[in-house]
């Protein structure tokens, strides 16, 4: 029993945090610790294996078979494969996929839906953890890490770069925009239009080039047919993986409480909720609008991911034994 103790993955402790509320550099640093080992969320909609060196789509020599065809005029010699050409009596050769480095984008919302928490942290402070984990991650495959912060007022951008400098600002910035208290907007900031993930799906289709892997991570609140069209645009020539962030309160409301010891706020509305009456109208409301995130990545062959902002992020992955 104390050998199976001591033999338990490190990984399902989680970072400690400060708050809920807000963010301290050190949480997001502390991901560094989990950065090499693979990850598998527990609950998704689809999921499959991605970590470790990307494969182009280009056949050539590298360290990755590929396959075995007959040889062709111009096939380099040292490529055959002489135990196929001696059994079958034909020439035939070796392909190779090339190792690639692939630069990874993280497009993070913390927009006023994302601030909003009933039981252990605000659903800004999960995404900004999950943020930190997939930086690491890259930052330990040493791929390029670029990304995207908002809020309602602001943005942060990172252009690709492989240096740990570069992640770390990238943190910095995600956690000045996560205050759940944001600092007042100067006279520019309110002449200007307020941030909509719309505008930031946009701005991170100009600056993803062909091959990335793109990752989102929002709660969706703002989606619609507009979205969706930015994001198949951006499938059309990179990998991309959608992670929801979702709270228990905005799925179902609690048993047994009356309209005098609970006030809801809700993606559709604020105010005093009687669940005696209202909570079939609520589940139904919240069953509808995920369906319609489901049907925007699902349909498209987007990896649909859901992490709960009531659990300790790291509580909601398998680890594998294997280590990048």
């Amino acid at each position: 029993m104390m050998n199976k103790e001591r033999n338990k993955p490190k990984l399902l402790m989680h970072t400690p945090y400060s708050s809920g509320v807000d963010i301290q550099l050190s949480e997001l640093i502390g991901y560094k610790q989990h950065a090499k080992i693979r990850l598998e969320p527990i609950a998704s909609v689809a999921y499959s294996a991605r970590t470790g060196k990307y494969l182009a789509k280009i056949k050539g020599r590298g360290m990755e078979f590929l396959e075995v065809r007959h040889y062709q005029v111009g096939d380099d010699v040292r490529s055959i494969d002489w135990a196929v050409t001696a059994r079958t009596g034909k020439a035939h050769t070796k392909l190779y996929q090339e190792e690639k480095e692939r630069p990874v984008f993280i497009l993070v919302d913390l927009s006023d839906s994302m601030i909003f928490g009933s039981q252990l942290v605000f659903k800004s402070v999960q995404a900004m953890h999950l943020a930190a984990l997939l930086s690491w991650q890259a930052n330990q495959r040493n791929d390029r890490l670029g990304g995207i912060i908002f809020n309602q007022n602001k943005v942060s951008e990172l252009k690709p770069t492989a240096r740990s400098k570069g992640l770390l600002s990238f943190l910095y910035q995600g956690q000045n925009l996560c205050l759940s208290k944001p600092l007042a907007a100067t006279s520019d900031e309110l002449n200007t239009a307020k941030q909509t993930l719309l505008a930031q799906l946009k701005h991170l289709y100009r600056l993803a080039q062909t091959g990335c892997q793109i990752h989102l991570i929002s709660d969706f609140s703002q989606i619609d047919n507009a979205c969706k069209k930015v994001i198949n645009r951006m499938k059309k020539h990179n990998q991309i993986s959608a992670w929801q962030i979702n709270d228990p309160l905005e799925l179902t409301l609690p048993v047994q409480v009356n309209s005098a010891q609970i006030k809801v706020n809700t993606l559709t509305a604020t105010g005093f909720i009687n669940p005696k009456t209202t909570n079939n109208a609520y589940t139904n409301s919240a069953k509808i609008r995920q369906e319609k995130i489901n049907d925007c990545f699902t349909k498209q062959g987007i990896d649909l991911y859901h992490v709960c902002s009531s659990k300790p992020l790291m509580e909601q992955f398998h680890a594998r034994k294997q280590q990048c």
